[in-house]
């Protein structure tokens, strides 16, 4: 008797157990929900050419430090990184930036790693960090890097052609 009583309180603790787990980690994940920073945009142009600005990416460990441009032409590739596809800069979903291959644009990627850290910066003055979590080379006609389904979150995919123009190499990271 006292075995079939110590078993259903078992079942009783271990579903308490999931009921506080499951409060914990809602307390948790509102409680870690930090508020953007704001710092000024008062260097940052409205345009480059034709091209509004949207913001900028700074990525300290290569010493990357460009602005974003609102779009992909051949044009503004010349001038700076270009928003690909995805939401607004630093707002859920996948904001994919394109750059070439260039000393001083995304030359360097290959030298990024997991954990590595960059911030995005919005016209609005928002700065966002975020963290490496994959790296990888795709052929040019896969698309798969621009999925939108973040499950929420905020991302950033960083793409640039490997030398020699066969491969893209892809940088996906995530809100810190």
């Amino acid at each position: 008797m006292l075995g079939k009583n110590f078993k259903g309180q078992g079942k009783s603790l271990e579903n308490q157990e999931e009921n506080v787990t499951s409060v914990l980690e809602n307390t948790i994940s509102e409680e870690n929900i930090k508020e953007d920073e704001f710092v000024s945009t008062d260097n940052m142009p409205e345009k480059m050419g034709i091209y509004s600005v949207v913001g900028q990416i700074i990525i300290e460990k290569i010493n990357v430090n460009q602005y974003i441009l609102d779009r992909t032409t051949n044009n503004a590739l010349d001038l700076a990184v270009t928003k690909f596809v995805g939401p607004e800069i630093n707002t859920k979903g996948n904001f994919c930036i394109t750059g070439h291959n260039y000393k001083g644009i995304f030359r360097y990627l290959k030298n990024l790693q997991k954990g590595d850290e960059f911030y995005l910066i919005g016209a609005d003055g928002r700065k966002v960090s975020y963290v490496v979590y994959d790296i990888f080379s795709i052929d040019p006609s896969n698309e798969d890097c621009l999925n939108q389904n973040t499950n929420g979150k905020r991302e950033v995919t960083l793409i640039t052609c490997n030398p020699g123009a066969v491969t893209r190499l892809i940088i996906k990271a995530e809100e810190k």
